[in-house]
């Protein structure tokens, strides 16, 4: 596939710093908040988004992935890639404050099977969404608190994000046309 448009890493670093201050500012004096990836993409953009947060807000995240695997409503069509993360979240959900992280926010179907793995863990008393693109085409009334860069797509083409936490500069997307 050709890519159509390519994000380039000023883009993203800019998008990570602008979700990190809306998070920061709505989120001053919450105590227990969790940043949860949603594995596996949203797992370096929340690495990113964390470092943010502590660098320029002083806010201290808690970290934590979450593994959509068994939630997944097209299992049977797509199955488990062996290296997914499994669910890992250090802080008890119930007394918790927790965005759910993803670096591709498209049809809302993982979103919705993230929130089913949340809720086999705990009731959180709040849950919002956090995603570095959001490239429109929803299948499900989701939408997200904290978008760091809109890109509308059609159905067929792919988004892909490269991101490098340890490297921001080499970091980039693509969209790639059908």
């Amino acid at each position: 596939m050709p890519i159509r448009k390519s994000i380039s890493s000023d883009e993203i670093n800019s998008a990570i710093e602008s979700v990190a201050a809306e998070i920061a500012t709505a989120h001053a004096s919450t105590s227990n908040l969790v940043l949860a990836a949603i594995a596996n993409g949203g797992i370096p953009f929340s690495e990113m988004l964390c470092d943010a947060l502590d660098a320029k807000h002083g806010i201290q995240a808690h970290a934590a992935v979450i593994d959509i695997s068994f939630h997944r409503d097209d299992i049977g069509v797509n199955p488990i890639a062996k290296e997914v993360e499994s669910t890992q979240i250090a802080h008890d959900p119930e007394e918790s404050t927790i965005i759910l992280v993803d670096d591709v926010l498209f049809s809302g179907r993982s979103v919705r099977a993230a929130l089913a793995e949340v809720h086999t863990i705990g009731r959180p008393h709040r849950i919002e969404l956090a995603t570095l693109v959001d490239r429109g085409n929803r299948r499900l009334p989701i939408q997200a608190n904290y978008v760091g860069i809109t890109e509308p797509t059609t159905r067929s083409e792919k988004v892909e994000a490269h991101l490098y936490p340890n490297r921001p500069d080499k970091s980039h997307v693509d969209i790639l046309s059908a």
